[in-house]
């Protein structure tokens, strides 16, 4: 955990080092809605736990507020302090989902150089995953994989990083509840999109 906020930290810092005075009142440089998006994140881990986690998302900026996507997921563990031996798996799968901006532009509220803003994020998800990377100690812990549904509600602050790209970062609660389910919760997810 203390990982990701120092991940956050940098984001913050750079974001509001970012040059944008481009930004500082609504221009006729910045894209109207609607108009398409594409981007994601990227994380890795490497020594005796390597965790590589790479996510990519589409979607459309259909209004200033709301937003709609689809994103995949590919995730692989390779867990070498296990007792008996080295434990490897891989997860995948995508999710569709939607942000809606509860607070479109801080400009708006306070007087700031940058466009930001609150949103809220809802998000169905389905990844394909090893009955035994959940269950070590149950004795079908050998059955083969299997789909892992999660609806996944939560928000966070985005931020313009120019007239294309965006950051952003979100906390996300697992409504769902599913016993299978080898996640902590919140997650906590670093992101850019650029728009096309």
């Amino acid at each position: 955990m203390k990982n990701y906020f120092i991940c956050l930290i940098f984001v913050l810092i750079g974001s509001s080092l970012y040059s944008q005075d481009g930004l500082r009142y609504k221009s006729e440089k910045e894209i109207k809605e609607p108009y398409w998006f594409f981007g994601g994140s990227l994380w890795l881990g490497f020594g005796s736990y390597t965790f590589v986690d790479v996510n990519a998302t589409f979607g459309n900026q259909i209004t200033e507020r709301l937003a709609l996507g689809v994103s995949g997921k590919y995730q692989y563990y390779n867990d070498k302090r296990s007792i008996e031996g080295n434990f490897e798996t891989s997860v995948y799968g995508g999710s569709f989902y939607s942000q809606f901006a509860i607070i479109k532009d801080f400009r708006n509220i306070f007087h700031g150089k940058y466009q930001s803003g609150i949103i809220a994020h809802g998000e169905y998800e389905l990844l394909n995953t090893k009955y035994n990377y959940i269950r070590f100690d149950d004795p079908n812990s050998n059955r083969d994989r299997y789909w892992l549904h999660t609806i996944l509600v939560g928000g966070g602050y985005f931020q313009q990083l120019n007239e294309r790209a965006r950051s952003y970062i979100v906390l996300l609660w697992d409504v769902s509840n599913s016993e299978d389910n080898p996640y902590t919760y919140p997650q906590f997810r670093i992101g850019f999109t650029f728009a096309i």
